[in-house]
């Protein structure tokens, strides 16, 4: 049997290092409490399933696109936007490449990287933009970044596009999260990729509904990488009734915003909390290993961050009030030892 391309790297498991699957109350998904929006669940139901969609899923594509003011040819649907960050990694990277992310990024990318060979450097926003030089092949952020909530200004966003311009690497911004704080969606330029996971904001990360915008050739490079029919018909549904169910987020976003800021203050009392106007916080709790698993004794489920290097710190995201309140005398029970 011949040995295999690429290292065998683990699969980086929801929830952490020991995420499996969970039943319970879940503080550790970043989605909308309210979801799923009935428009866009009606659209994944009332699709047609009985038949193969379009392969070139030509009338999403388009849709979208006028609805960011791009051409169809900047718009590359799938399948999570981990997918996306593979493809990327699979088109632009080489073993032995250098990687930048700005603060920690997403596991999935970290994988994807360690699986290509290439090295994968953290930065600190103040210095990101200094520090991008030829050789650089792909810059990573999220915007907001999670699990820090750390927002990036247009200006920082611009001077990191024009450094990796220079230094002919692709800038990745993943605004996963960027519809709970509304921040508008720039045009992607020649050396920047947009990604787009509207499951979060809507409460359907099940249906796993994603897309980048990127320059025609970009684009044309990541769905070249796809397989034939990469999206069910039913996310295909999703993503192409997304431009008209935006009501949902305009009814239920500022709710979760007040949910966010209440739960935040409350923890507040009694622990260091890390909140910046996101769906999810951070709290500091000593041993974060220990407080997931003794939450998860109690039916909780929450967010250990050592993966993003911060062992003494879990995530949080808001769910209904009555919700937020059980994890609160959870957590206090739990750090006072009980």
């Amino acid at each position: 049997m011949p040995d295999p391309v690429h290292p065998q790297l683990s699969a980086s498991p929801h929830g952490g290092p020991g995420g499996q699957w969970f039943e319970g109350l879940d503080f550790s998904v970043n989605t909308n409490p309210y979801g799923p929006n009935p428009a866009l669940l009606s659209a994944v139901r009332n699709a047609d399933h009985a038949h193969y969609p379009d392969p070139k899923y030509g009338a999403l594509r388009e849709r979208l696109g006028r609805w960011h003011g791009v051409e169809a040819e900047c718009v590359v649907p799938a399948v999570g936007a981990s997918e996306l960050l593979h493809r990327l990694v699979r088109a632009y990277l080489r073993p032995a490449d250098r990687v930048m992310s700005v603060l920690a990024p997403f596991g999935e990318f970290g994988r994807a990287v360690k699986l290509a060979g290439g090295h994968l450097e953290v930065v600190q926003p103040p210095q990101a933009a200094g520090v991008v030089r030829p050789g650089v092949k792909l810059v990573y952020l999220g915007h907001p970044h999670n699990p820090s909530g750390h927002q990036f200004q247009s200006g920082d966003l611009a001077a990191l596009e024009r450094a990796c311009e220079r230094a002919d690497a692709l800038l990745v911004v993943d605004m996963a999260y960027a519809p709970f704080l509304s921040l508008p969606t720039p045009i992607p330029s020649s050396h920047t990729v947009l990604l787009h996971s509207p499951g979060k904001a809507h409460g359907l990360v099940g249906a796993r509904p994603a897309y980048a915008l990127a320059a025609p050739t970009v684009a044309a490079t990541l769905q070249n990488l796809a397989p034939a029919w990469a999206l069910p018909a039913g996310t295909a549904a999703l993503l192409e009734r997304l431009p008209d169910a935006q009501d949902f987020l305009r009814e239920t976003l500022p709710k979760v915003t007040h949910h966010a800021a209440t739960l935040a203050a409350e923890l507040a009392r009694h622990f260091e909390v890390e909140h910046h106007g996101t769906p999810y916080l951070t709290v500091r709790v000593g041993d974060a290993s220990r407080a997931e698993a003794r939450l998860l004794e109690r039916g909780l489920k929450v967010r250990d961050c050592a993966s993003y290097g911060q062992p003494e710190w879990i995530r949080v995201s808001a769910r209904l009030p009555d919700e937020n309140a059980r994890l609160i005398r959870a957590l206090e029970e739990v750090q006072g030892g009980r």
